[in-house]
């Protein structure tokens, strides 16, 4: 397969200083087809983008570890999509009875988008008693709100049921499985050379580097359902290949199909068990009208077809220049261009 479409798009990208570095990566479910990174890591340090760059993951950390995990805790009888979270929270019970661990998975529960637990200045231990407490939240299957609340809650679930973190259930049952070596929470200072610098922060006078971006899972402590996790293109293309595959993956062919089942069909927005599903307009672009991705706030994204058999694995951190890149539009040029190459 020939890319000098797409790479011509993103190098013309990167020169305008739309985004400093990417990392595109191509797989169909037993090969990786092509893998290929542009730019800067960090522009400042002069550190230039590489294959094996690892990436602040920001809201991918909420497919890739949390609903991956209860997607696990599911087939092994530990929890029940329809259980109220008041089953596992009693603290729950009095406001939000209502909400299930559906709901959560599929941002039906009608929590509000963000609570900004570190201007609050809440601790991660007394998370629970403080969502207890909040109002105003909209009836259960109202209406697709996307929201860092059910992710944290749902972050809590893990460690409830499992007794264990969140990112060490994750290690055990998901990245070492899947031999994401490079895939981890709060990533040690001697990784810091490896990784790609997001955004300039005033309070710091230099860009946040190795630590996460998100503010409240660094107000956690780095560790959260919705935000937190880091890795690389090629590790993040061995958890989307583990959807395509037949065998070798570390989820039954049920659990797949139903994590990939639409929950929203009433809803303009189609959501399955974490996934964003295909649904217009998408940014996978004209060219993908299938499958199921996700995105990451930092510049990272991951797109498969089922139709096409293909996993699309594009990384950045296009924060790096402020917040003005349009990622949406690079997402689904760089998409289309793919799609095309694979025709």
């Amino acid at each position: 397969m020939a890319f000098s479409r797409v790479e011509q798009f993103i190098e013309t990208a990167i020169q305008n200083k739309e985004l400093p570095g990417a990392v595109l990566s191509v797989a169909n479910a037993k090969d990786v087809l092509y893998c290929k990174a542009f730019g800067m890591a960090h522009t400042k340090q002069q550190i230039p983008m590489s294959e094996q760059t690892i990436f602040d993951c920001a809201s991918l950390t909420k497919v890739v570890a949390t609903a991956s995990s209860v997607l696990l805790l599911l087939e092994q009888g530990v929890i029940d999509l329809d259980d109220s979270i008041s089953y596992y929270f009693p603290e729950l019970k009095e406001m939000h009875e209502e909400v299930r661990i559906r709901h959560l998975l599929t941002h039906t529960s009608g929590f509000r988008a963000e609570i900004k637990f570190y201007k609050e200045e809440v601790a991660y231990a007394d998370v629970i008693e403080r969502i207890a407490k909040e109002t105003g939240r909209k009836s259960v299957e109202q209406k697709v709100i996307y929201s860092d609340v059910n992710y944290i809650l749902l972050g809590k679930l893990i460690e409830k049921v499992t007794g264990i973190s969140l990112a060490d259930y994750a290690s055990k049952t998901i990245f070492r499985p899947l031999c994401m070596h490079n895939t981890l929470f709060n990533p040690p200072v001697q990784l810091q050379a490896k990784i790609a610098a997001t955004e300039f922060r005033t309070y710091l006078q230099k860009h946040q580097w190795g630590e996460v971006h998100d503010e409240n899972a660094l107000h956690f402590g780095g560790v959260s359902g919705h935000a937190g996790l880091f890795s690389t293109a090629e590790d993040l293309t061995k958890f989307a290949q583990s959807f395509i595959k037949n065998n070798d993956s570390i989820f039954r062919e049920h659990t797949k199909q139903l994590a990939k089942q639409s929950f929203t069909e009433q809803h303009e927005e189609q959501r399955g068990l974490g996934w964003q599903l295909y649904s217009s307009p998408s940014f996978s672009g004209q060219y993908l009208r299938d499958g199921f991705g996700h995105t990451g706030f930092t510049g990272t994204s991951i797109w498969v077809s089922d139709e096409k058999q293909l996993a699309i694995i594009l990384v950045t951190n296009r924060v790096h220049f402020g917040r003005g890149c349009e990622i949406q539009r690079f997402r689904r040029i760089v998409h289309n261009l793919v799609a095309l190459e694979n025709e």
